[in-house]
């Protein structure tokens, strides 16, 4: 293949125009080219990849080039401009950057908050990838470039839940358990408050309390009762902050879960239409009953998803996991087997009813904070900041038949909506 070929060749569905437009763009970088000649599935674009790849190193062009001088007025048209949104759309996000972050980019435009530099900055820098299409489509508009707006699509991404998710039933229960400790603190002292109250009243008279604590033996027994009320309340008191503290850390933990899976969902909201249809939290029928984070579902085939956003530096090697602590440390459950069973479950489960449908398995990993490295995987094992490319990388031809698609559709969502009724 020759380097023009390879720079007609058009990039995956989430962002479909030529290499060689996206490279002068500085959409393509060296990064992106990398995992393109690697994991892409269409053999054409990881073949043009190569060649690119190639002729960077050959140049030592590794950064894109810069944008040409723009150079007198011409008679002949600039090229039209299909960023993939429309300008409405790219109008309307919002600029991730300070100072004028989660501002409408249509507005900063206009009143020159946000320059042409801005905008290149944007295009090359931005990890959200609707950022990038919103600054290419308002950058063409100030150059008064002629922009292709697309095609009406099959609406938005369609999401349905099967309840709560495991991270939030886990923290419900966690807090649970801290109201319960806290209560079970509290009570003997209020319930001892109360009986002194109804019981002074009825003691027997007796000697004064003045006559009493100033005997020797009674300032000994005063001062010994309250060091050891002292003690045991802050002892009590250390105990349960431990606990507390404890508890609290297992909440963060699964309330970062959480946030995670949204992420991921975030995501697939901006890069996938109404063909794909997402279920989160899908709980199967049998003896296990633990859910399956995610199962996408579209044209191409059936996905189940496990989202991960562990903390640490974990690495991935066919079907173990490991995390670095002093050495690396095999983690006991692995991510990889244990979509892969999920994946096997929700094939039976379809099989139950007469569908004989692949599921495929994919692990997600959620962090940003915390690095992944990956060899030889069992399974693939997607990162949030490739997540826009790979999910570009799976919308190929379809490949399973519309009245499977369509059984399979009206199966989960009869199973969510079940799942979520009993759960109200």
């Amino acid at each position: 293949m020759s380097l023009e070929e390879a720079r007609s060749v058009l990039w995956l569905r989430n962002n479909r125009r030529p290499l060689g437009d996206l490279l002068d763009e500085r959409f393509l970088n060296q990064s992106r080219l990398e995992w393109a000649a690697a994991k892409a599935y269409d053999l054409k674009l990881k073949q043009a990849a190569a060649v690119l790849l190639d002729w960077m190193k050959r140049t030592s062009a590794l950064a894109p080039q810069k944008p040409p001088v723009p150079s007198p007025p011409r008679a002949e048209p600039l090229p039209t401009v299909d960023a993939g949104i429309t300008i409405e759309q790219a109008r309307a996000i919002l600029w991730p950057f300070k100072p004028f972050r989660n501002q409408p980019m249509g507005v900063l435009v206009d009143t020159r908050q946000v320059t042409f530099k801005d905008l290149a900055y944007a295009i090359e820098n931005a990890w959200d990838e609707r950022v990038r299409q919103a600054a290419i489509v308002l950058m063409a508009i100030r150059l008064n470039q002629a922009v292709k707006e697309p095609a009406p699509s099959a609406g938005p991404l369609r999401v349905l839940s099967g309840g709560r998710s495991y991270a939030e039933r886990r923290q419900l229960f966690l807090t649970l358990i801290q109201g319960t400790i806290v209560g079970a603190v509290l009570s003997p002292t209020v319930l001892l408050l109360i009986w002194l109250i109804i019981r002074l009243p009825t003691l027997p008279p007796g000697k004064p309390l003045a006559e009493i604590i100033t005997s020797p033996s009674g300032v000994f027994a005063l001062v010994t009762v309250i060091a050891l009320g002292g003690g045991l309340v802050w002892l009590s008191e250390y105990l349960v902050g431990l606990v507390l503290s404890k508890l609290d850390k297992q909440i963060d933990n699964y309330r970062k879960g959480q946030e995670g899976e949204d992420q991921v969902v975030e995501v697939m909201r901006q890069n996938l239409d109404g063909n794909w249809t997402l279920f989160r939290n899908v709980t199967l029928p049998g003896r296990n009953k633990a859910d399956i984070d995610a199962v996408l579902v579209g044209p191409p085939g059936v996905y189940a998803l496990e989202i991960k956003t562990f903390t640490g530096e974990y690495r991935n090697i066919g079907e173990h996991w490991e995390v670095r602590a002093d050495n690396w440390k095999l983690l006991k459950s692995s991510p990889s087997r244990q979509v892969q069973d999920n994946a096997v479950r929700l094939s039976n489960f379809f099989k139950a009813d007469g569908l004989k449908q692949w599921v495929t398995p994919v692990v997600v990993w959620a962090n940003r904070e915390s690095p992944v490295s990956v060899e030889n995987p069992m399974v693939a094992v997607w990162t949030l900041d490739r997540l826009p490319e790979e999910l570009g990388n799976i919308w190929q031809d379809q490949t399973m038949q519309e009245s499977a698609h369509a059984r399979i559709l009206e199966k989960l969502t009869a199973l969510c909506q079940e799942r979520d009724e009993g759960a109200d």
